[in-house]
């Protein structure tokens, strides 16, 4: 029983840590396509609207890199 509930941990922390991952690898490939999206001129209302986020945001990260 001790081995089936240490197998089970490594399973959840292993599975969370993949699910992190995803989300970072998600959270970073949004950014990317924004930061192409304002390059291109796009305007941040057109932006926030396909990345379904506020335009505000797109803004600040335009600003950070000197897009904006």
């Amino acid at each position: 029983m001790k081995q089936h509930d240490e197998t089970r941990r490594e399973y959840m922390t292993l599975a969370m840590e993949l699910k992190r991952q995803r989300q970072e690898g998600i959270a970073e490939g949004t950014r990317n396509m924004i930061l192409a999206m304002l390059q291109k001129g796009f305007s941040a209302e057109i932006i926030a609207d396909c990345a379904q986020t506020s335009a505000e945001y797109i803004i600040e990260l335009g600003k950070k890199q000197h897009l904006l």
